[in-house]
């Protein structure tokens, strides 16, 4: 397994604090977002990572290199970062795709476990009929396909700025900043995907990229292909997770991690 950290974007909502900084590197407590994201990762035994750029791979690469000297990093930059959305670092990755991904934006903050729990999720359960001397059972068995899931939170209220997941028989069947009701709950960016998954929604992508459509949502590509790729939420009301994008965000961030002179 290895993991996806979108890193590409400026960070605008941030300024003057990303003025001359990628967002990442903000410290929340002792240490970086990525240092953050970095440390879950190793404790969950990925070394093996993928970091999209934009204008501070420098710098990015930089703090890596002295932090974490042992991490297998591949950076893919997106050139076109000032006109485009992140849809487009992802598709750059496509030809790195070689194992299950976990996939994050590089401005989140979550907790350690979620990341355990996301990464040890079992395929889904199901029940299968088996009929042996005219005696029907039932029988639960491990669908080995259904594997991908992603952080949905039940308990707070979906903030309008953030991602939405609509569930419908415990399956997400779209995702966006849109939608609303009773079945569209708060939805974090932190996947697990097959690989073969992965690609069939990178494949999607491509239709995007290819007609021009480079400002929308990776998650729009992935609503076209909802009902052939089986996407399940793990569901985390307890655990602590969220972006930073808003000096308010950091604020709360801070709160729960510790100050620092940054």
């Amino acid at each position: 397994m290895k993991a996806i950290i979108l890193a590409s974007g400026e960070g605008k909502r941030l300024r003057p604090l990303t003025d001359n900084l990628p967002k990442p590197l903000i410290k929340i407590g002792d240490k970086t977002i990525l240092g953050h994201q970095l440390d879950n990762l190793i404790r969950c035994s990925i070394w093996d990572i993928i970091i999209t750029t934009g204008p501070f791979e420098d710098k990015i690469k930089e703090y890596v290199k002295e932090k974490y000297p042992d991490l297998e990093v591949s950076y893919v930059n997106n050139p076109k970062y000032e006109t485009t959305n992140y849809i487009y670092s992802m598709w750059l990755t496509k030809g790195l795709i070689d194992d299950d991904i976990i996939l994050l934006h590089g401005d989140l903050v979550f907790d350690k476990k979620l990341l355990e729990r996301l990464i040890n999720e079992k395929p889904f359960l199901r029940k299968k009929s088996f009929t042996k001397r005219n005696i029907n059972k039932m029988h639960l068995v491990y669908d080995e396909e259904n594997v991908n899931c992603v952080l949905v939170n039940r308990k707070i209220k979906p903030p309008e700025k953030d991602f939405k997941a609509v569930i419908e028989n415990n399956r997400v069947v779209k995702i966006g900043v849109e939608f609303y009701g009773e079945n569209a709950f708060f939805s974090a960016p932190l996947y697990k995907f097959s690989k073969s998954d992965f690609l069939c929604w990178l494949d999607e992508i491509e239709k995007f990229i290819r007609r021009g459509d480079m400002n929308s949502y990776a998650e729009d590509a992935f609503n076209k292909i909802s009902d052939k790729v089986m996407l399940r939420p793990l569901y985390s009301d307890e655990e602590f997770c969220m972006e930073i994008d808003t000096m308010e965000d950091l604020e709360i961030a801070r709160n729960k991690y510790g100050r620092t002179s940054q």
